[in-house]
């Protein structure tokens, strides 16, 4: 049986002499028997061990530095929850809406947000998993933000406000990625991108009021909530001369996707 010092240091317990690494053994008894084989296998890996003079640190594998970092970790466990297709989509950030938008977008695409059916797979116990708010059809994180009825009705006044066809929301990646409206500007596809993620931050705001305080699903206050925060965030953050009047973004938004980035005032 091999005894070692507990508190002995890895340096402590391997001697090396001209190049060539040798354990400090203390034993019991003398081994014997198949022992010795395995006691032949542990020189030959001990002997080729180099040490150096300083402290004995650990490795972490997950990154080729050999340093532990929170993004490695957050990549292998997104990989093992998530598979491989969830990490192979980037939501790009958009600097015109604060952080606590676009951490809802990313936990809404990855499937994060406590819908019901996310949660019914999580083994908590619900009444119903159907949409709280058609009472029709699963509640899913796509059917929530896009595909109940209600979502869809918003979704239609938002595509005519912008002036563009019901056709270009269908799914959760057309209301989160997809920017093919305004593909080859990239000023307008921001601005797009802004008014898309706030529809969907705003519906799953009026969801929750709806579920937890029982308050009534107004189409009309939901729309007037949208035009005006996405232009409130819109006017703190853009750069540059110009400005957009309000009851010009009130009208027609898609009217200033051609200009350059520019500062937004209020009129």
């Amino acid at each position: 049986m091999l005894e070692l010092n507990k508190e002995a240091t890895v340096a402590e317990r391997i001697t090396q002499i001209n190049g060539t690494s040798f354990g400090n053994w203390c034993w019991t008894r003398p081994p014997n028997g198949r022992v010795l084989n395995e006691l032949s296998e542990l020189n030959n890996i001990v002997s080729s061990i180099t040490l150096s003079d300083k402290p004995d640190p650990w490795k972490c594998t997950l990154d080729p530095s050999g340093t532990y970092t929170t993004k490695s970790m957050a990549h292998l466990i997104n990989s093992l929850k998530l598979g491989g297709n969830a990490l192979n989509t980037t939501i790009p950030r958009n600097n015109l809406l604060p952080q606590k938008v676009f951490i809802f977008i990313w936990r809404a695409f990855q499937k994060k947000i406590p819908v019901r059916y996310e949660l019914d797979k999580r083994g908590i116990d619900l009444d119903s998993i159907l949409c709280p708010l058609c009472e029709r059809e699963i509640e899913s994180v796509e059917h929530s933000l896009v595909l109940c009825p209600k979502s869809a009705l918003i979704w239609k006044h938002v595509l005519d406000w912008w002036a563009q066809d019901i056709s270009i929301i269908s799914n959760l990646n057309d209301a989160i990625i997809n920017n093919q409206a305004f593909a080859l500007n990239k000023h307008g596809s921001s601005l797009w991108q802004v008014t898309k993620w706030i529809t969907c931050y705003i519906i799953w705001k009026h969801r929750n009021l709806k579920v937890f305080s029982k308050k009534v699903w107004s189409l009309a206050s939901i729309l007037s909530e949208i035009q005006t925060q996405s232009y409130s965030w819109i006017s703190k953050r853009l750069r540059k001369k110009k400005s957009i009047m309000w009851h010009q973004w009130l009208i027609n938004p898609s009217f200033f996707v051609a200009d350059p980035p520019h500062r937004v005032g209020i009129g």
